[in-house]
């Protein structure tokens, strides 16, 4: 007998068994309960924080899903009157901190005033301005985002796509009001950027399951992709960006000294469009010559680009040209999520690439390291797994069609249910979901007078998160407040 098998023998004669595969992670972080008292502006009022998950299962029973919130609910409220605000990020892929430490709760990310990046080291500040004042806030995490995760990565499909996703956030919300007994609470739901095409259908899917909203705040939002460009011969995106370039333009002084206010300038590009700029577009290769240099220098004349450039981009400019070209000879670039922030730029002469964005560069760092420090040291959360600000997803199942739409949803709960009403919140400085290209969506939703007179509008000089202004996210504040006492007012 070899040496080899002779050990093997004596090893499995001991009673050794090969070792067995360890079982799957679950994934599961214990649920943490903190008390909290906040000095307000309105007042100094006791919380409780309460980090968990849920557990979203199968048909059969077995959980695939765990979907981690933060929930924090004032002391001593009446649960009948007090109302409760859902609310997420985009993405899709990304967990919802910014609204978390950027407007909602009780702890903000410390960014400067202006909406700047800050010298580190970072840490979660007091946040005068969360919706804490008037609303129980729950922020969400979407699936495989944050704290959020899918226990086997074939589940994928299952949450990874328009319709599939909008579903996970429905069986949440219907599981979390259970848990917590607020099924006569007035309801809420808010959302940022891809959030406002959760929101939209969201809105509707909660309403088929039983569960009527007051109302739905669209932050940044968009509900209709097709707005932001696309194929060859969808001139859409270029209608939407350009009054949000012109803002753009004005606020680096690159227009002329005559346009000085910059609502009433996006109120002129939107009549330019109407009138002019969108038949233009929409005749193509038909326009003859001067009818194009006529275009080109009226384009020139709002969007601070030479009147070569546009007629070189045969008047169609699009996002990335934009944040290049504007103060290319300065060798900047502007951001995209924030076109007031400026970055350097190693060329004077490339397009800005897809993925250099000063404004996101400014939040990342403070973000991240807030919500780490917070949620460990605050509010007590136990688990060794990352925070993870943005989900690995597999490929995203957009539904019917290359865009993601759910305007025709939003229109179904606003027609059927008199009583819901939906508000924007559009930055003037949005170069990620411009204003005009979410008011184009809402005028072609086909509502009736009545439908269309429960939505409005709220403007902010700020970017995608006007929040990281302090200015702006103290007026986020009372506009959203506003509106959901508007909302439980009306009969």
């Amino acid at each position: 007998m070899s040496i080899a098998l002779a050990a093997a023998t004596i090893f499995m004669a001991a009673g050794a068994q090969t070792p067995a595969t360890p079982p799957p992670p679950t994934y599961e972080i214990p649920t943490a309960v903190t008390h909290h008292a906040l000095a307000a502006p309105s007042g100094p009022f006791n919380y409780t924080a309460t980090a968990e998950q849920i557990p979203l299962k199968s048909d059969t029973g077995e959980v695939e899903c765990r979907m981690f919130c933060v929930a924090y609910t004032k002391d001593g409220a009446d649960p009948l009157s007090r109302p409760v605000t859902f609310a997420f990020n985009g993405g899709p892929g990304s967990a919802t901190l910014w609204l978390h430490l950027g407007a909602l709760g009780p702890k903000r990310a410390p960014m400067n005033d202006d909406g700047s990046l800050p010298k580190p080291p970072y840490r979660a500040v007091d946040n005068a301005d969360t919706w804490l004042d008037f609303t129980d806030v729950v922020v969400i995490d979407a699936p495989a985002c944050g704290f959020s995760r899918l226990l086997k990565p074939e589940f994928g499909p299952k949450y990874f796509g328009l319709n599939p996703d909008i579903q996970a956030f429905t069986s949440f919300i219907h599981k979390w009001i259970t848990i917590h007994n607020r099924w006569s609470s007035p309801l809420f739901v808010a959302g940022e950027s891809y959030g406002g095409i959760r929101g939209s259908g969201l809105s509707d899917s909660l309403f088929q399951d039983g569960i009527a909203i007051d109302g739905f705040i669209s932050i940044s939002g968009s509900s209709n992709f097709m707005t932001l460009g696309g194929l060859r011969g969808n001139d859409l995106g270029y209608m939407g960006f350009l009054p949000s370039f012109a803002a753009c333009a004005w606020y680096h002084h690159k227009l002329s000294p005559k346009f000085k206010d910059v609502g009433a300038l996006v109120l002129e590009t939107q009549k330019w469009i109407d009138n002019e700029y969108g038949p233009a577009l929409l005749r193509g290769d038909s326009l003859s010559p001067s009818e194009k240099d006529h275009i080109a220098a009226k384009l020139s004349e709002y969007t601070g680009l030479t009147k070569e450039y546009c007629l070189g981009s045969n008047l169609r400019v699009n996002d990335f040209q934009f944040f290049s070209e504007l103060l290319r000879e300065q060798g900047l670039m502007i951001g995209r999520y924030d076109g007031r922030l400026v970055g350097k730029q190693e060329f004077k002469v490339a397009a800005l690439s897809s993925g250099d964005d000063p404004s996101d560069e400014a939040v990342s760092a403070p973000f991240t390291a807030s919500i780490n420090s917070y949620l460990i040291n605050d509010l007590q959360v136990k688990t060794d797994l990352p925070y993870l600000p943005s989900g690995n997803l597999t490929s995203w199942n957009m539904g019917d069609g290359s865009f993601p739409e759910t305007a025709s949803r939003l229109r179904n709960v606003l027609t059927r249910n008199p009583h819901f009403r939906v508000l924007y919140c559009c930055g003037y400085f949005d170069l990620a979901c411009p204003l005009n290209a979410t008011m184009y969506t809402v005028n072609h939703m086909g509502l009736d007078p009545e439908s269309l007179a429960r939505v409005s509008y709220k403007y902010f000089p700020a970017g995608h998160m006007m929040y990281i202004e302090k200015s702006s996210r103290a007026k986020l504040h009372d506009d959203v407040k506003q509106f959901e006492a508007d909302c439980l007012s009306a009969k």
